[in-house]
């Protein structure tokens, strides 16, 4: 794909990035999390970064930030997954 379709005034294109959403949740819970996830074909994949705070992430494309927010929201409360940030990659 040329630079013209995948960046607007030296800003890459939404569509072309990738969404990490920052979140913490407690360790026992983890194991739980990654298998609904898995269960949610093509959302995205966690990636832990900070296993002393207890720090993941979830990386998806940008298209999908609805659906993974719906997502998260459904998720049960015993899991106490908090959110806390969001940026994009590129």
């Amino acid at each position: 794909m040329s630079e013209n379709h995948t960046k607007t005034h030296g800003v890459a294109s939404r569509h072309s990035q990738t969404l990490i959403v920052e979140f913490v949740v407690a360790p026992r819970q983890s194991v739980l999390f990654q298998s609904i996830l898995q269960g949610e074909d093509g959302l995205g994949v966690v990636r832990c970064f900070d296993p002393e705070k207890k720090k993941q992430q979830l990386w998806t494309s940008a298209d999908q930030k609805n659906e993974v927010y719906d997502w998260l929201n459904s998720l049960p409360e015993h899991l106490n997954v908090e959110v806390t940030g969001e940026w994009y990659f590129e």
